[in-house]
């Protein structure tokens, strides 16, 4: 099927006023156990991109775009969701023409959202 484009917008509330502030995240999503596989030699969690065309899109957003994934925890018997911030992993790492990016996701929560929108506002 085809998946290209932005799954969601998030603008955060100014936190002086709580109005609309401008100032956002784009999201892309991604849920199943299938789109993270672990890497032989270190272990790490690797997300495979398909097609170049998705990490220059990613690259060229006006904002920083986020990998949400969602997976099934089989030994919990509960969904868990992560997300990193891929602008800024696209930005910082080594190979720029790997198609493999090590997520090193932390868990979604109302916590990490506060991080993120603390940065907008820094």
């Amino acid at each position: 099927m085809f998946d290209y484009g932005i799954d969601s917008e998030v603008e955060f509330k100014g936190p002086e006023t709580g109005e609309a502030s401008g100032r956002k995240i784009y999201v892309q999503l991604k849920s199943g156990n299938s789109y993270l596989r672990s890497r032989k030699r270190d272990g790490k969690e690797i997300f495979d991109v398909t097609n170049d065309r998705h990490l220059q899109y990613w690259q060229n957003q006006p904002v920083d775009v986020y990998l949400v994934i969602r997976q099934h925890d089989e030994m919990r018997g509960e969904d868990v969701i992560r997300w990193m911030n891929v602008s800024e992993y696209l930005k910082q790492r080594q190979d720029a023409q790997s198609k493999q990016l090590v997520f090193s996701g932390k868990k979604l929560d109302f916590a990490e959202v506060w991080k993120v929108r603390d940065r907008l506002f820094a």
